[in-house]
């Protein structure tokens, strides 16, 4: 008997009972799919259409883009939902073919402006009264590549979209999940280490150099000891091919990895300076 079979198992509903509150957390149990695809086996259908869903009302989005987009939606959605869960008390040791997803148009509203959006939300297909117990770092890493790989090798085959860069944009996502998870509970620093031991073993396709995260300090600028706000942000190791699309003039995304990164911390400071209404 190992360590991890001596843990007493628990209803898989008892896994998620600490998030019934969580807001924004797009993550459901039942064994009826709902909706809901196995990401372990989608068809060509689904994915084609997927595929049109995440770029629905881009101008000039090409079929590596699209590949980009949906990878990296898929990897953000594990990542909330994964993560939320790993913090809550523990990971269930659910199987990647227990992992559904489905797309989901919503409307957002930040800094004043809004619009729609399409996000993806994860539903476990099984008996939420199922005895489970929690995974350690090597486990989850395992069920992300598992849950990965297949769409992974789709893509690729569809679009001729880089297995590697593909592997990148689910570490990013990865890292941004579990971060906001942390966020949400206040464990910013936890969510962070758990998300490196999960991404960076080496060997992993996850594990790459850039992928991590930076801390973004405003300083009084008369004053340069006195902290005036703080944040921690996802650094990526990945490229979302957003720079390709006729919206971004060319521009790279804050964090990509093609930027600079002097120009991508000054653009995150500018954007944590300004969330905290301090003037330019």
């Amino acid at each position: 008997m190992t360590a991890k079979d001596a843990i007493a198992a628990l209803p898989l509903r008892q896994f998620l009972a600490p998030l019934q509150s969580a807001q924004n957390l797009h993550l459901s149990i039942g064994v009826e799919p709902v909706g809901h695809e196995p990401v372990v086996a989608l068809s060509p259908a689904v994915i084609d259409t997927w595929l049109i869903e995440v770029g629905h009302g881009a101008t000039g989005m090409d079929a590596k883009t699209r590949a980009a987009y949906l990878i990296g939606d898929i990897g953000w959605a594990f990542g909330c939902g994964m993560g939320a869960l790993h913090l809550a008390g523990g990971l269930p040791d659910i199987d990647a073919a227990a992992i559904a997803a489905a797309p989901q148009w919503y409307r957002w509203e930040e800094d004043g402006e809004s619009g729609d959006a399409l996000r993806f939300t994860l539903r476990l297909l099984a008996d939420p009264d199922a005895g489970h117990r929690p995974l350690d770092a090597a486990d989850i890493r395992a069920l992300a590549i598992a849950a990965h790989a297949p769409l992974i090798e789709a893509l690729f085959a569809k679009t001729r979209l880089g297995r590697g860069a593909m592997w990148r944009l689910v570490a990013d996502a990865l890292a941004a999940g579990w971060l906001a998870a942390g966020k949400r509970v206040g464990r910013e620093t936890d969510a962070m280490q758990a998300a490196s031991a999960i991404i960076h073993a080496p060997g992993s396709p996850l594990a790459n150099k850039q992928t991590g995260f930076v801390e973004i300090v405003v300083r009084d600028e008369t004053d340069p000891e006195r902290v005036l706000g703080c944040e921690w942000f996802r650094a990526r190791g990945g490229c979302c091919r957003y720079y390709t699309t006729a919206e971004s003039a060319g521009e790279y995304c804050t964090t990509c990895v093609l930027r600079p990164t002097a120009s991508r911390d000054q653009r995150l400071h500018d954007h944590l300076k300004a969330r905290l209404q301090i003037p330019a």
